[in-house]
């Protein structure tokens, strides 16, 4: 809170500064003033691009499911479909896959490993960076803004639960949401247009959020061109979508598609006061300012006027309901507010940079910089909390060695397979042995399907064991395993170098080991 106060009170002075400059008619202060802001906005910039280096060679996960998704990209490289029963060796996260097909060409050049899927993620932010920065120069004709908008974004990494760069796809269905509304933006051809709409499908793809930016792209371009104008981007939004989706070939995808990626998450949401709260509360949390310039400027347009609504303002409502969708779901971590918060920071931009041609007043008392300090302050964090330790390397070592010298099996469900050195067993991850039975009311405490999944842990052949992040007796899925291994080892802080990101569920390190002592051998 001291942090945050003492950001809003650097960027207040600047917006005092600007506001000094304002009534004597000094444009030395003025430009002084927003250089101290477009500063602010390109060390976050620069800070974030620094944090992409720490983190793309961490050896373990950043996030729960990294070495998961690394699972899947090994199977693809091994003409193994994706989509298949769960086994004690592999259940498919309920993801759309082109993340993972994205990933080949860059793993035949640097291997199917954490490197290649975190080097994917990245390209992805760096392109939804710069395609904000280019929505937001076309509306207002301004670098600056554009540069606002950028460091906005960038300053909000810690807000967006730090996915954005970890072998997740969140970057891609963000990126690709962005340049297909772009192109539409543009208003050049139907062939643009069309192209579009592909890239908007194509978000879909890599994840399922991505309908929703889909339908209401088409719907901008009925509303905006016409119906009549407008059916060819339907058929082939349907074309790609929905029909391409029904007919997913099982040769490449596994019979299980349909299952993992619809069935499942289908079981995640229910309404609950809760996920309200959790919904509003992130939203003012971090971006009051924004959220309110944005819905302002929304609502004007779309009342004063409609003609003139782009598309950016018109795709508001869109994104905030993938929020809600995600709140819904009790279970999720933040990440799944990244489009809607970022839609919140380019249409608070716009609409902060047109009150300031609209309302003289606005100028006149530096309320855009003052609601852009109050921004940059409610998004500010500590950087060194998002930045891994330069033991990490040597405390992975540290873990092979410790594994290897055990004389039985382990199995680690928070970790997933690693990428050389030791193969835990069973291989089977704890997101998805939950995700498949998971939802609102349901127990998966010692759940039949997890004590299938498990069936080598539960019966092992020779000694075993389990290495947890946190107690094994208060896991909500594994719990039940309590009654037959006790705890072995606390391993303290040994392996703390090897902590995950923060996060809404953090899940720290490998500490605690349980040993398989069975009541009745």
């Amino acid at each position: 809170m001291i942090e945050r106060l003492l950001v809003l009170a650097l960027l207040g002075v600047a917006a005092m500064v600007y506001l000094a400059g304002a009534w004597r008619g000094s444009e030395t202060l003025t430009r002084l003033a927003v250089t101290l802001f477009a500063a602010y906005a390109l060390a976050w910039i620069a800070f974030t691009v620094y944090v992409w280096f720490n983190h793309v060679n961490f050896p373990l996960n950043l996030e729960a499911m990294e070495l998961l998704v690394v699972q899947h990209l090994r199977r693809i490289m091994a003409g193994l479909p994706l989509y298949v029963e769960p086994s004690s060796d592999f259940v498919s996260l309920a993801y759309a896959p082109l993340y993972y097909y994205v990933s080949v060409p860059f793993a035949w050049v640097f291997g199917a490993n954490l490197f290649t899927m975190r080097l994917v993620a990245i390209l992805g932010m760096l392109g939804a960076g710069i395609v904000i920065f280019a929505a937001v120069r076309r509306h207002t004709s301004s670098n600056w803004w554009a540069l606002m908008a950028v460091g906005l974004f960038a300053a909000a990494y810690r807000a967006m639960d730090t996915y954005l760069d970890n072998a997740h796809s969140d970057s891609w269905l963000l990126f690709t949401a962005l340049l297909g509304l772009y192109l539409i933006d543009l208003k050049r051809s139907r062939a643009t247009n069309l192209l579009g709409v592909f890239i908007l499908v194509v978000s879909f793809w890599f994840k399922q959020h991505g309908a929703i930016f889909v339908a209401g792209g088409v719907l901008y371009l009925t509303w905006r061109d016409g119906l009549r104008n407008s059916w060819m981007y339907w058929a082939l939004a349907a074309l790609l979508g929905p029909v391409l989706y029904a007919l997913a070939p099982s040769l490449w995808l596994g019979s299980w598609f349909h299952y993992y990626t619809l069935t499942v998450p289908s079981h995640w949401s229910g309404f609950s006061f809760a996920g309200i709260k959790r919904y509003i509360g992130y939203a003012v949390k971090n971006y009051f300012a924004l959220a309110g310039a944005g819905a302002a400027a929304s609502v004007y347009f779309f009342v004063k006027k409609w003609r003139d609504v782009n598309v950016w303002y018109f795709m508001l409502p869109f994104a905030m309901l993938t929020g809600v969708m995600g709140a819904l779901d009790e279970g999720s971590n933040n990440n799944i507010f990244i489009p809607m918060a970022t839609w919140f920071i380019i249409t608070g931009v716009l609409g902060l940079q047109y009150a300031t041609e609209k309302y003289a007043l606005v100028r006149k008392w530096a309320i855009h910089l003052l609601a852009l300090a109050a921004s940059f302050a409610l998004l500010f964090y500590n950087p060194a909390s998002v930045l891994v330790s330069p033991r990490a390397p040597q405390a992975y070592r540290d873990l092979l060695q410790y594994l290897n010298s055990l004389d039985g099996a382990v199995y680690a469900p928070w970790i997933g397979p690693l990428e050389s050195g030791y193969g835990f067993f069973p291989a089977v991850h704890w997101v998805p042995m939950e995700d498949i039975i998971r939802g609102p009311g349901v127990d998966t405490y010692n759940h039949p399907v997890t004590r299938g999944l498990l069936e080598p842990v539960i019966h092992p052949q020779g000694p075993a064991y389990i290495l947890m992040n946190y107690p094994l007796e208060n896991d909500p899925l594994l719990g039940f395993l309590a009654d037959e291994y006790k705890l072995k080892e606390d391993l303290g802080d040994r392996f703390a170098p090897l902590s995950t990101l923060p996060k809404r569920f953090n899940l720290q390190y490998p500490r605690y080991l349980y040993e398989y002592t069975p009541q009745n051998p």
